[in-house]
């Protein structure tokens, strides 16, 4: 159940449009989540979710075992958060040598292998080094990360060629809000056949998985279909830490409903007999997976703010529409809302992951909203101010 009390109390003390960030229900998400899965299996928190959530406003560092780290931004995001690198898992395509020496000179012990350049890369830095480095094998999922299965099978067959690089387990991702409970249990099973395959066929020991479940988030009303309950894949996680050592990897899972997108009423009217309400915001700063057009309708909560007392009660359909110059500007339709006034704030809820970087921010050159960061005890602290986005589109410099 949301808590309008608290969202009053937040709207207080923003402006909109603006992001605000809850620390408890960021972290209640990770330690709920440490409580259905006990002490044999570690959480990694993807940073790309949300960057601003490894800010030590937040406390992550102690929430969770590893964190997700996927370019060299992210990576100096992290170390200006004074994130512990230790904690730092370095992943995704696309690693210079240059990036990954950076990465190993801050720290950062425990790679992906993602291709056969990366196992390069690595491999000479070890060496440089004098070190060996952990790293673990991607396999693809028919994508284009990860390696094929029969290359990191090659791998481990020649690892004793590999010098300076220590196989310590393999990473396997297939993607983020899986559709069924099913696909994830049949991905634990794959798991589980590949460790003992290769331990019964090469005499190697997969110490480590590390394993992006794609558990999503109910993002709107009547939302009927998706895996999004970690009790329901729970006992094929559980049986496939009998067999390695388990560490669960989610960005959207930890991150989605500790977010909350403020944005005002600013114009309403009515065209051919449809009532359309203006924000001051729209789809330059709130998406979500899934979203079609308005066909869904995002979880949100009204907020009055005209406390004029009027005694008549008027609830009507409204067509919610953003600040963009373009009809696709629709951030939901025919939603009933009871006595909904220019000034109010509609607060749309799951906004903490990916929303906030995937929508279109410099579109229209309007400003990017205020990100906060938000808890009982400490109030509110601005993280990221507005951002007045012409200076990206222009060639020239704006005074």
């Amino acid at each position: 159940m949301i808590d309008v009390e608290k969202l009053n109390s937040i709207n207080k003390g923003i402006k909109t449009p603006s992001y605000v960030f809850d620390r408890s229900e960021f972290l209640n998400r990770a330690k709920e989540t440490r409580g259905y899965l006990g002490e044999k299996i570690g959480i990694c928190f993807s940073v790309k979710a949300n960057p601003f959530l490894i800010n030590p406003f937040f406390r992550a560092e102690n929430a969770f075992d590893k964190f997700e780290v996927c370019s060299l931004g992210e990576l100096h995001i992290c170390i200006k958060n004074k994130l512990p690198v230790n904690k730092i898992l370095y992943s995704g395509v696309n690693k210079r040598l240059e990036e990954v020496e950076f990465a190993y000179d801050s720290g950062v012990r425990l790679f992906t292998i993602e291709s056969f350049n990366h196992l390069k890369y690595i491999e000479e830095i070890g060496k440089k080094n004098n070190d060996i480095i952990k790293v673990l094998l991607r396999i693809s999922a028919d994508t284009q990360f990860g390696m094929d299965e029969v290359d990191v099978i090659q791998i481990i067959k020649d690892r004793n060629s590999y010098s300076s690089i220590d196989i310590v387990g393999i990473h396997y991702f297939t993607g983020t809000q899986k559709r069924g409970y099913s696909v994830i249990n049949r991905e634990i099973e794959y798991l589980k056949g590949f460790c003992f395959k290769i331990h019964n066929e090469y005499g190697f020991e997969i110490r480590n998985v590390e394993y992006g479940t794609g558990l999503g988030v109910e993002y709107f009303r009547d939302q009927k279909s998706g895996a999004v309950a970690l009790e329901e894949i729970l006992p094929a996680l559980l049986s496939l830490a009998e067999v390695t050592n388990l560490t669960i990897e989610m960005g959207r899972y930890f991150a989605a409903n500790c977010g909350y997108y403020f944005t005002k009423v600013v114009d309403s009217k009515q065209n051919n007999g449809v009532n359309y309400a203006i924000v001051d915001g729209g789809m330059n700063h709130l998406h979500y997976d899934g979203q079609i057009r308005s066909m869904k309708i995002p979880f949100h909560t009204h907020i009055h703010i005209n406390n004029k007392v009027n005694s008549e009660v008027k609830t009507e359909k409204w067509t919610i529409c953003g600040s963009i110059c373009s009809t696709e500007d629709v951030i939901c339709r025919d939603v009933e809302y009871t006595n909904l006034l220019e000034g109010d704030i509609l607060v749309f809820e799951n906004s903490g992951a990916y929303s906030f970087m995937e929508a279109m921010s410099t579109f229209l050159s309007r400003e990017m909203p205020q990100i906060w960061a938000y808890s009982f005890d400490d109030g509110l602290r601005l993280l990221r101010d507005f951002i007045f986005t012409e200076v990206f589109n222009c060639c020239e410099k704006i005074e």
